[in-house]
């Protein structure tokens, strides 16, 4: 009897035994298990989602189908290849607005003029020229104080697109100002191909690049010059 006892007590230990292990399997399993697959689930489906991933995804579509060509980061960034464009795009890289040059193209710069003969002939010493993926400014003119005809030029072919930017020089005190053809405050951009680039000077030093001064209409700058991409 007394050996029976002992071995339903040992028993009824070894169940207890078994059901304490059962329980903190259970517990690990919880957290290692459907915690952590919840957590993973959960940052991966909002960070791929509905966010600027399908903006990126848009973008780098346009790399394709040679679209990278004809296309340049508006941080100057070029790309001689879908993939790197692609690349670019994907990362959150922002195209360039602005005039653009094709890969193997040719951006010629013609009638270009201080002023615009008839109601706006500049009084402020000026210069103008061009400017590539954000790089030196190239001079090509001077002149000011009246109107006058100036050069143009014939930019490329380069081996990839590349971002055009015309530009004009103030000199006038407390400058020298300079404003961009992209410039929302002193230019307008109007056309799609040719493009009439009208650019307005700082007004005898008064107006600086932060003041909006804008011409009154397509060559009406106090620079005026036509931009054609072929």
């Amino acid at each position: 009897m007394r050996s029976q006892r002992g071995t339903l007590a040992l028993a009824f230990a070894l169940v207890l035994m078994l059901a304490s292990v059962a329980a903190a399997g259970a517990g690990n399993g919880h957290g290692k298990g459907a915690g952590h697959s919840h957590g993973k689930a959960a940052a991966q489906s909002h960070g791929n989602g509905t966010g600027s991933g399908d903006g990126n995804s848009q973008a780098a579509h346009a790399c394709n189908h040679g679209g990278y060509r004809s296309l340049v980061g508006a941080d100057g960034t070029t790309f001689r290849n879908t993939g790197a464009c692609v690349s670019f795009a994907a990362h959150g890289g922002k195209f360039a607005t602005g005039i653009v040059i094709p890969a193997g193209k040719t951006a010629t710069l013609s009638n270009a003029m201080f002023g615009d003969f008839t109601t706006n002939c500049p009084g402020d010493q000026m210069a103008y020229g061009y400017q590539l993926n954000l790089g030196s400014n190239v001079q090509l003119a001077t002149g000011g104080a009246g109107c006058q005809h100036v050069v143009g030029a014939v930019i490329g072919p380069f081996p990839t697109a590349t971002l055009l930017r015309v530009w004009l020089t103030d000199f006038t005190p407390p400058g020298p100002y300079t404003f961009y053809s992209d410039s929302t405050t002193h230019a307008l951009v109007t056309g799609s191909n040719p493009f009439v680039v009208s650019i307005m000077d700082s007004f005898f030093g008064q107006r600086g690049p932060s003041v909006t001064y804008l011409p009154s209409g397509p060559g009406h700058g106090n620079l005026n010059v036509t931009v054609a991409v072929a």
